[in-house]
């Protein structure tokens, strides 16, 4: 903080007007969290127009780590189906991802030089777990010949063309796991295919609408694919834009009557969050009847609340993003959260007002913003960042996520269970009074350590900020959340009874 200034003690605990949080780490939501993520695209793909420290500045602070990073543990890579005399016009920046495996089988890695760098700067700051994800098939087995959709929107994957699309995702999948060293958990298919919108004469990225009987069939072939070539990822299906989209999809491919695919032929269900949140609690439920062993909330993004306009520094376009975290986990149960394209062109922002993403680069030339001049892959640090780092930094992977009793509070306790981490979301205009009920445990630590994001003020900057430690008090920790603000407590010393053990109830 600025020197001379101090930080504001926080106004006094009201007992009276406090709401009662039982934090209950026997009702387990996730056995084992297996971490946060972001996709590369198409972030990565514009990062060829940036100097290789800009590429490994941004990598470094989304997956590594140190103190000012996110420690994504999870990087989605985006393998393009695109031909390389694609007119690049209708593209939006970094959307037109070139196929690297042609159809005479010849590999070409140099057509997306930039993303491959970022996955290998990913994997060396610290990513663990990698998904190749797939927008539209390659060009030469769509109906309209465009990655950008179909005409009128219609199904565009050529009938005939599933046990060779599957063929080519297991081959690259192999060929990339060489060429960046990495080793993918899974391979993605499909991306949002029941959409309308993927139309080949207006979409300006890649997509693809595909019917269910030809998902049944793709994943089908994908498996035997993966298997032969000694991939060892599951297919992770359907990454439809919502809940209910994505339970009617899981139903019919799951059902004898249906695509009759057996347990496990899905490794993971994979969902986006943008809408039918009524329906996450349906489609956890569901995943679970039908044998898929994960879920994860593949891909959302968020812009700022009220009015349009770039606020990078405002907490309007961060409590998006931890509104739709808390919400998420909670009613999905989902094992991993991963955010769609954490670094977004500066332009855009500038001139269509609005703030997406954790990070705003300049492309491809400099943007005036601020008073200074954004070269090719200089960032703004937006509050989202500071946001999203409340939760990646303390719920580790291992942790489990349990009961919180509050809507709007997420909780998760250490593999060994002595530590409890609690993050709040708050998006009130007052402050909120909570208090956290941890007499389920066998014992609670004696202090909380604190850390909070919120709008800047007097005080300094408040991106991830450690405030004063609290007591904990016979079990109960008083809280007092300001306005508009995420604050994470952590607890040390925490004892599980000998039923919460970590061993008890081991699946």
């Amino acid at each position: 903080m600025p020197p001379g200034r101090c930080v504001p003690r926080a106004a006094p605990f009201c007992a009276d007007m406090a709401e009662i949080a039982v934090v209950d780490p026997g009702a387990r939501i996730v056995d084992r969290w297996e971490g946060w993520g972001c996709s590369l695209s198409w972030w990565a793909v514009c990062s060829a127009h940036w100097p290789e420290s800009a590429r490994a500045e941004a990598c470094r602070r989304l997956f590594s780590r140190t103190s000012d990073a996110l420690g994504l543990s999870i990087c989605r890579y985006n393998a393009g189906g695109t031909a390389p005399t694609a007119d690049p016009a209708p593209y939006r920046p970094g959307g037109r991802v070139l196929a690297m495996l042609d159809r005479d089988g010849s590999w070409r890695p140099e057509r997306d030089a930039a993303q491959i760098s970022c996955l290998r700067l990913a994997r060396r700051s610290g990513a663990n777990r990698f998904e190749l994800f797939v927008n539209s098939p390659p060009w030469w087995m769509l109906r309209s010949g465009s990655t950008r959709g179909g005409d009128g929107g219609g199904e565009n994957l050529e009938p005939g063309h599933e046990r060779d699309y599957a063929e080519w995702l297991a081959e690259t999948a192999a060929r990339l796991e060489c060429e960046a060293d990495v080793r993918f958990g899974s391979v993605a298919p499909f991306n949002e295919p029941s959409a309308w919108w993927w139309n080949g004469a207006t979409s300006g990225q890649e997509g693809c609408r595909v019917s269910w009987p030809a998902q049944a069939r793709v994943v089908r072939h994908l498996n035997e694919a993966l298997r032969r070539r000694g991939v060892r990822a599951v297919a992770a299906c359907s990454d439809e834009n919502g809940a209910h989209e994505a339970y009617n999809t899981l139903d019919w491919l799951t059902r004898p009557e249906g695509g009759a695919l057996r347990a496990h032929a899905i490794g993971r269900l994979n969902v986006h969050a943008y809408h039918g949140w009524e329906w996450q609690e349906r489609l956890r439920d569901l995943s679970a009847a039908r044998g898929v062993p994960a879920v994860w909330m593949s891909e959302v993004t968020y812009r700022e609340w009220g009015e349009p306009a770039y606020v990078p520094n405002d907490m309007r376009c961060a409590l998006p993003v931890s509104r739709s975290i808390v919400g998420d986990v909670r009613r999905l149960g989902c094992r991993g959260w991963v955010y769609w394209q954490p670094v977004e062109p500066l332009s855009f922002s500038l001139t269509y007002r609005y703030t997406y993403g954790f990070l705003q680069a300049a492309v491809d030339v400099g943007v005036p913003w601020g008073g200074r001049i954004y070269g090719p892959g200089d960032c703004v640090v937006a509050r989202s960042f500071h946001v999203m780092m409340q939760f990646s930094r303390f719920v580790l992977p291992g942790f489990r996520v349990v009961r919180s009793g509050d809507d709007w509070t997420l909780a998760a306790h250490s593999p060994s269970g002595d530590r409890l981490v609690l993050v709040a979301h708050h998006d009130g205009e007052g402050p909120r009074e909570l208090r956290y009920d941890l007499r389920r445990f066998a014992r609670a630590g004696e202090t909380a350590a604190a850390w909070r994001t919120q709008n800047d003020d007097a005080s300094g900057a408040w991106a991830c900020r450690a405030i004063p430690a609290l007591p904990v008090r016979g079990g109960t920790l008083e809280v007092t959340l300001p306005p508009r603000s995420v604050t994470t407590y952590r607890i040390d010393d925490m004892r599980l009874t000998p039923e919460m053990s970590v061993d008890a109830g081991q699946k």
